[in-house]
């Protein structure tokens, strides 16, 4: 919903789900120790394998002879424990995600530094968009007319409250015209829980 009334095609949001995000790999469980291995199904299409220790990653593509490493490093964090990092294959920055592109996974700026879809919207527009990405956020529906969703599971009350009072915020300052707008499902869809 740009101000040409079509959305850009290259944006972070649309790159997101094929992205890969270091926190969600230890989460998993890939940095245990030993070399870990897995198959991923529908999470990342372009990965046929991905191997794991806690200073790399491999990742046999799809249609590539050759597998892809990244580098994983890890620094302190205040109390106690640690954080990884991978390393872009291309030009060694360190950072939490990696993004699809050039026949590969690279950080952001190797893949074009895309813009974040709210950065292609009007001034009237980008409320609409902020308002539809808390809706997503707090559990509800992306669509202004729904009802203000219930505080989710697990939220905590005070900040239910903040995203709900930033919510109203932003909902308050459309007209009824940019309200009863349609979501920008394809950027939004990077914000469903």
């Amino acid at each position: 919903m740009t101000r040409h009334n079509k959305s850009p095609a290259f944006t972070i949001e649309k790159l997101a789900h094929d992205c890969i995000d270091v926190r969600e790999l230890r989460r998993m469980g890939l940095f245990s120790g030993d070399w870990v291995s897995f198959r991923p199904m529908l999470r990342w299409p372009a990965i046929a394998l991905v191997r794991a220790v806690r200073y790399a990653i491999q990742l046999d593509l799809r249609g590539h002879t050759i597998p892809q490493r990244i580098r994983v490093s890890w620094t302190r964090v205040h109390f106690g424990g640690e954080r990884p990092w991978m390393h872009c294959p291309h030009c060694e920055k360190r950072v939490a995600r990696l993004y699809s592109g050039l026949g590969g996974y690279f950080c952001r700026g190797c893949v074009g530094n895309p813009i974040y879809a709210s950065q292609a919207l009007s001034a009237q527009a980008r409320p609409h968009f902020q308002a539809c990405k808390l809706r997503l956020r707090l559990g509800g529906e992306a669509s202004l007319t729904a009802p203000v969703p219930k505080r989710p599971r697990g939220m905590h009350e005070r900040t239910y409250s903040r995203m709900k009072h930033r919510l109203l915020t932003h909902e308050g300052g459309l007209s009824r015209r940019v309200r009863s707008r349609q979501p920008d499902y394809p950027n939004l869809v990077a914000y469903l829980n």
